[in-house]
């Protein structure tokens, strides 16, 4: 449910970001490197293109096999100048394994739109985002050829991607060492360079790593993704011979791997709609949460500078238990007042929102009388709530009857009903 709820709330205009970027600037072939005009050349022939030139690339819009197409030229890499190209195709001609991974995915039902964009890059790997919608939730979904999601990303303002945050780029020497060293041949999708490090996602052996290294390209930890359908032996192993999580089934499984740990996260579902997550270590032992390099004796020490100052006005006496990065949002879990919270930062380190989950009995009192007025008084007791903490207000979403998630804000207010 926690996804619904940040998307239902992105497309209800609750949270505003705001982004700043450069016009195209349009020029004609004489102001456009003859690197570049022969690069494209020796890729399209003599395809008649419309350019452009933006942050530092010449960029080609033009027609390839009856659907448009851009290319990207980056400006000062002479006959290597071709950086990546979106090209749009029929959804009938996705690869298989991402027909399969989609059919498997919680997007099943959702309607697909009839075109695709490839993006093919330069030393990097191809991505087919497929969009898919339901109800007034529109979702990208970004996939390899070989059917791994890389990312999910919701089409908040309505505007066409133009993908320059998957324009190709290059790791600093001693990361790109040590990618080539440990994942011999990987495919690199993505590079966050943020204050406190850099993280690479890849793909290797058709299976998702996020590797978070320090400012001076010291390796940190590595995540492998196992989802639900490739789930470790140990793994399975465990959840089948324990007499507490035998009926839950497995919802995803992600690996970690530090210099001092190897472990697995285990999040599982149970009747319900429960939701449990569990620590196996790598001999598929259940252990307690592991913290990593993380402080959490309490206070600000181990976060990122600049989000301090949140954390300590709104959730005095937190104490840290994760962080994470993942497609520039900084993601800070908590302990405070005794529950678990999950703050989201921008890459530029404001707050967006506090996503934790809340028991039926805790709700507002005008939450609860607008909701044993429009469903009865028994609909949502004892079923999954969830309350949002945003710039805008608090927002609260609430399962009733099992099946339908209705999301109020703290007057009571419905906002949104989704059966």
């Amino acid at each position: 449910m926690k996804n619904f709820n940040f998307w239902t709330l992105l497309i209800s205009g609750m949270f505003v970001f705001a982004s700043c970027d450069n016009d195209d600037n349009p020029n004609g072939n004489g102001n456009v490197p003859q690197a570049v005009l022969d690069a494209f050349e020796s890729q399209y022939g003599d395809t008649r293109a419309n350019w452009s030139v933006k942050d530092g690339y010449a960029i080609a819009q033009f027609s390839e096999n009856n659907g448009d197409a851009t290319a990207w030229y980056a400006l000062d890499k002479g006959s290597d100048a071709w950086s990546m190209t979106k090209t749009e195709e029929p959804i009938s001609s996705l690869p298989e394994a991402i027909t399969t991974a989609i059919e498997s995915s919680a997007y099943a039902t959702w309607d697909r739109d009839q075109t695709v964009d490839v993006l093919e890059r330069n030393n990097a790997e191809k991505l087919y985002v497929i969009e898919v919608k339901n109800g007034g939730v529109e979702v990208d979904l970004y996939y390899t050829e070989a059917g791994v999601m890389i990312s999910e990303t919701v089409d908040s303002d309505g505007k066409e991607n133009d993908y320059t945050g998957y324009l190709p780029q290059t790791p600093a020497a001693g990361i790109d060492s040590w990618i080539e060293s440990n994942f011999p041949g990987a495919k690199i999708v993505d590079i966050d360079v943020e204050s406190n490090g850099t993280e690479v996602e890849i793909i290797h052996d058709n299976m998702k790593h996020e590797i978070l290294f320090d400012k001076q390209e010291n390796w940190m930890q590595t995540k492998t993704e196992y989802g639900s359908r490739n789930v470790p032996e140990v793994v399975r192993t465990f959840i089948n011979n324990s007499a507490d999580y035998r009926n839950y089934e497995i919802d995803d499984v992600d690996k970690y791997t530090t210099p001092d740990n190897v472990y697995y996260s285990v999040e599982l579902e149970g009747s319900n709609h429960h939701k449990e997550n569990i620590y196996l270590n790598e001999q598929g032992e259940q252990i307690s949460r592991p913290i990593g390099d993380i402080n959490t004796g309490g206070g600000s020490e181990g976060t990122i500078s600049g989000i301090d100052n949140v954390l300590e006005t709104k959730y005095p006496g937190y104490r840290i238990t994760d962080r994470e990065h993942d497609d520039g949002v900084i993601e800070i879990e908590i302990r405070h007042d005794g529950r678990d919270k999950e703050v989201y930062f921008t890459r530029d380190e404001a707050w967006i929102y506090t996503n934790y989950d809340i028991r039926s009995s805790a709700l507002p009192e005008a939450v609860k009388s607008t909701l044993n007025s429009e469903f009865g008084e028994n609909s949502y007791w004892d079923e999954d709530s969830e309350c949002y903490e945003t710039p805008q207000g608090t927002f609260y979403e609430v399962e009733v009857y099992d099946e339908i998630d209705v999301l109020l804000n703290e007057s009571g207010e419905i906002l949104r009903i989704d059966d």
